[in-house]
């Protein structure tokens, strides 16, 4: 019977939980953040999801947690203790990875930057600037060394045009996809245009100013990860690589090390 691990990145929209044998990686799925759920109803939904698979539980012998939500930190600990009763580690800036904050409390990085960091280092060997695409979009700079310079935290894609939506009564939800054209010449195209493109050139023009400032690194890889990113870096001059399982790979080897 093979051994599995599970791995689980709580954000405050989404949650996505992936299983790998060892290195392999087998499936993954995303569910709504719902902070009213309890443990049981929780587990109810990985137990469906797994069936549905033919996973086998019983051969999960470490999780690794990554959270930006302390209640469901919590939770997934609880059901992870009651129903798996495996190891299981939550990782965070204190976590010993091999990474180096120059700063007196690293404890204000949040856990998805510090997995994203050891993840894009161990994979790619070399200074990385990794921008994630999330409920905010954040983009970091960590030396080949483990040395986290800092962050850029920017409203993300989806929520600041959630937010336009909602507060414009004459706008229906529009589905986001590439724009044809930088101009539109009607409201959809014109939304799209600011959504997609502009979230495009403020990205290139943050990495353009990253390695201009720390341009004495010298090789530096541009990483793009979330579940826009494709979308948004489909557009960017600067993006060197969408790996959409960065975080998943990271903590998977968290559970490996």
């Amino acid at each position: 019977m093979k051994n599995i691990n599970m791995v689980i990145d709580i954000g405050n929209t989404h949650i996505v939980m992936g299983f790998y044998s060892n290195t392999g990686f087998l499936y993954s799925w995303r569910l709504n953040t719902d902070k009213a759920k309890t443990e049981d109803e929780y587990f109810a939904i990985i137990k469906q999801l797994t069936d549905e698979r033919k996973l086998l539980l019983p051969q999960v012998k470490k999780v690794a947690i990554s959270s930006v939500v302390p209640e469901l930190t919590r939770i997934f600990s609880h059901l992870i203790n009651k129903y798996l009763k495996c190891d299981v580690e939550i990782v965070n800036a204190y976590s010993e990875l091999g990474l180096e904050f120059s700063i007196e409390d690293p404890g204000f990085v949040g856990s998805d930057l510090v997995v994203n960091a050891f993840s894009a280092i161990t994979k790619y060997k070399t200074n990385c600037i990794i921008c994630d695409f999330g409920t905010a979009t954040t983009i970091q700079l960590v030396g080949k060394d483990g040395r986290f310079f800092g962050t850029i935290i920017a409203p993300g894609v989806i929520t600041s045009a959630k937010n336009l939506f909602d507060s414009t009564a004459l706008l229906s939800n529009i589905q986001l996809k590439k724009p044809e054209h930088l101009l539109g010449t009607n409201t959809t195209d014109a939304l799209l245009s600011g959504i997609i493109t502009g979230n495009s050139f403020m990205l290139d023009g943050f990495i353009k100013a990253l390695k201009k400032e720390y341009q004495y690194l010298e090789s530096i890889k541009t990483i793009a990860t979330g579940g826009i990113a494709e979308l948004i870096c489909n557009n960017s001059k600067e993006i060197d690589i969408i790996d959409k399982n960065l975080t998943l790979d990271g903590l998977n080897l968290i559970c490996c090390k």
